[in-house]
């Protein structure tokens, strides 16, 4: 029996990247009953983290399949890609400007990316203050969704796209739990940085500063808006940041400040004495991805036995010191709309065609997960860390790294001499 997907009715739970990215997807392929239910009261609320760069042979890819490339150039910062690696003095290890006339990785700030992916579905394909409260099988195969707004929902496939936290993940796998990295990130911002710290603005260069030593590292980070994101890298104990109240300003301020970075450079006590947001933990989590943890018969790879997946960091949550997150969500859209519209056996289940992305995507990330891993400890390692990180990228080439800013401007003054800069 033939199925035709395209008449069925897709619940995708959760409107971020992933959800929104796989809703645009199904729709261009013709699918005709999709709906993302996001529990966000509306598309408003400001969305919290840096900016985004997108991958070549991932994110940019989903942006060339969904059509959106005219879009995404207009709202993209090719700028935002420049790079600059210090010690804790501030003392110059890796600066690398943005090269104008071939933006690999532009970036993107994650609610300009959300904005662009909801308006790029049909109108009230997002429905706003749906918080998923649990969902169970039916007798004729359809699922029921049910919400903490007392709606209801019947799916014919469900797709969980409700982040790392995933709330869906237990209805496709139960042994599937991510483990901590011994990593935790305290985030945070600064909204006026130009008139209030200046001197880090200059560092960042309108892309990402990153200062490691000692296994912690302090990374500026400028968004579109003006707004420079802050993050704290330090390693701790899985449940370290709930001895601590992150509302009370003083006490964080202490701890950061005097107790993880006291004797770096004062421009980083500045940043954090003007930071105008929240203080916000954030402990990294990874899928298992070495050989250790794959040895356990709980890490082996799974396939859904009922018509419901995962997307993004609920299906494969990694650390975020590649970038891949978001790019490797993307590109999960990109694959499981095929897998659903176009299988390689016309006459293939539901079940089936999830269960042939799975597989795919699982492949994909356990590389990209321990890439990630390598990187984390790069940026946390105890000792001469700028100088490891260098060695490990640059390896025998590491003697080019103090000519690569004037390398590159010596290009870039070319290119806007001849109208070449993109």
């Amino acid at each position: 029996m033939v199925i035709n997907i395209k008449e069925k009715r897709i619940v995708i739970i959760g409107g971020g990247p992933g959800g929104l990215s796989l809703a645009r997807m199904l729709q261009l392929k013709g699918c005709e009953n999709v709906m993302v239910v996001e529990r966000d009261i509306d598309r408003s609320v400001r969305i919290p983290g840096g900016t985004l760069d997108l991958h070549p042979y991932s994110g940019l890819h989903f942006i060339k399949e969904a059509k959106l490339e005219n879009e995404f150039k207009q709202l993209s910062r090719p700028e935002g890609a420049s790079f600059t690696l210090t010690d804790r003095n501030g003392n110059f290890k890796l600066r690398c400007p943005h090269l104008k006339i071939s933006a690999l990785k532009p970036e993107i700030d994650r609610g300009v990316l959300r904005d662009l992916l909801i308006d790029s579905l049909t109108p009230e394909t997002v429905q706003w203050d749906h918080h998923f409260k649990t969902l169970k099988k039916l007798e004729d195969d359809t699922i029921e969704i049910e919400f903490k707004n007392g709606k209801k929902i019947i799916a014919d496939v469900v797709i969980g796209a409700d982040g790392a936290n995933s709330k869906i993940r237990p209805f496709v796998n139960e042994k599937l739990k991510p483990i901590y990295s011994g990593v935790t990130i305290v985030e945070c911002e600064v909204n006026d940085p130009n008139e209030t710290c200046s001197e880090a603005v200059t560092l960042v260069d309108h892309g990402t500063y990153s200062a490691i030593d000692n296994g912690k590292a302090f990374m500026l980070q400028m968004k579109g808006d003006g707004t420079l994101v802050v993050y704290c890298a330090m390693k701790k104990p899985e449940f370290w940041h709930k001895e601590i109240d992150f509302n009370n300003r003083e006490q964080v301020l202490n701890i950061l400040k005097n107790e993880e970075i006291p004797d770096w450079n004062p421009i980083y006590h500045k940043v954090l004495d003007n930071i105008s947001s929240k203080f916000i933990p954030r402990p990294l989590y990874t899928i298992p991805c070495t050989k250790e943890h794959l040895s356990n018969s709980d890490n082996q790879p799974w396939t859904t036995e009922a018509p419901i997946t995962l997307i993004g960091d609920a299906a494969h949550v990694i650390v975020p010191f590649q970038g891949a997150g978001v790019n490797m969500a993307l590109m999960d859209a990109v694959e499981l709309s095929e897998s659903l519209v176009n299988p390689p056996k016309s006459d293939s289940s539901i079940i089936e065609r999830l269960n042939q992305y799975e597989l795919k995507m699982q492949k994909r990330m356990s590389k990209e997960a321990i890439e990630s891993m390598e990187a984390m400890e790069l940026f946390t390692y105890d000792t001469n860390a700028p100088d490891q990180a260098i060695s490990f990228f640059f390896g025998k080439f590491k003697f080019l790294v103090p000519i690569l800013p004037l390398f590159i401007n010596f290009i870039n003054y070319f290119t806007d001499l001849f109208g070449f800069t993109k």
